[in-house]
């Protein structure tokens, strides 16, 4: 878990939130160009995770995401959803010479090797499967994916799965409300990244989360920002149904909040 301010030693006037961006780089432009950390000095930025799958280039997401961290590393805070947790668990999976310790139901789940084929080449591609995705070509796509791209995903499996401020607990998922001040200790870990349903009402901090779906949420179906009234916000946009991703920004000096969307990305108006 990780407890720290917005910005170390720097005066923090708005905090944004972004979710589920799924493989979508477009959308996380956009969201990015909404943010404006380069143009505002004094913004920070927390990704609530699931970085990947479903769209078509998750390892872009994930090196923007990296590069974006890198550059404002007391601004920007990165966050563990549960499809990052997900493809880090199928990639430490087993001993690599093992093939009877290989579980390859992350990589079954990856519809058309959607996400696999963000990292790996059609050429290793087309060599490794030839039929049905098995342990051995789990196994083999998996070593090939790691070899490429080794630091990528060290650095990704050293990012925090909640960050807290004063006011505010931000997290992919949830956390257990009824234990109250005593939240951290009562927490277990997969609920940061896999708690399902929604939880709403009064919290001694605003929570900031994404997973579930603000469509599920809005009586309407909206995919805006949803606000329970109370001290919930879920941010969580479908981009893979809308293109689009919510950018939920805090203003530090008046308390108050306020959202939009992105644009749809030219290639799919």
């Amino acid at each position: 878990m990780s407890h720290s301010p917005a910005g170390k030693g720097a005066t923090i006037a708005s905090i944004s939130a972004v979710s589920d961006i799924h493989g979508h780089l477009e959308a996380l432009h956009a969201a990015l160009d909404i943010v404006d950390l380069e143009g505002n000095p004094d913004a920070s930025l927390v990704l609530l995770g699931d970085y990947v799958d479903r769209g078509r280039d998750s390892r872009g997401v994930l090196e923007l995401v990296r590069e974006v961290a890198q550059r404002h590393p007391d601004r920007v805070t990165v966050l563990l959803g549960n499809h990052d947790c997900g493809l880090l668990e199928w990639l430490d999976a087993g001993d690599p010479a093992d093939t009877d310790d290989e579980d390859p139901t992350w990589i079954l789940s990856d519809e058309g090797l959607t996400t696999v084929r963000s990292f790996d080449s059609e050429s290793v591609i087309r060599t490794v499967v030839h039929d049905e995705i098995d342990a051995e070509v789990s196994m083999r796509l998996r070593r090939e994916v790691l070899k490429q791209h080794a630091e990528l995903f060290s650095w990704l499996r050293r990012r925090p799965r909640v960050h807290e401020t004063e006011g505010q607990i931000f997290v992919h998922a949830g956390i257990d409300e009824l234990a109250g001040e005593h939240w951290r200790a009562a927490t277990p870990e997969h609920w940061l990244t896999e708690k399902y349903p929604a939880s709403q009402g009064r919290f001694h901090k605003t929570i900031i989360a994404g997973h579930v779906r603000t469509a599920e949420l809005h009586a309407d179906g909206d995919n805006a920002v949803y606000h329970d009234g109370a001290s919930h916000y879920y941010i969580d946009a479908a981009v893979e149904v809308t293109g689009k991703l919510n950018v939920l920004r805090y203003d530090v000096e008046s308390d108050m909040y306020s959202w939009q969307m992105t644009p749809v990305p030219a290639a799919r108006r």
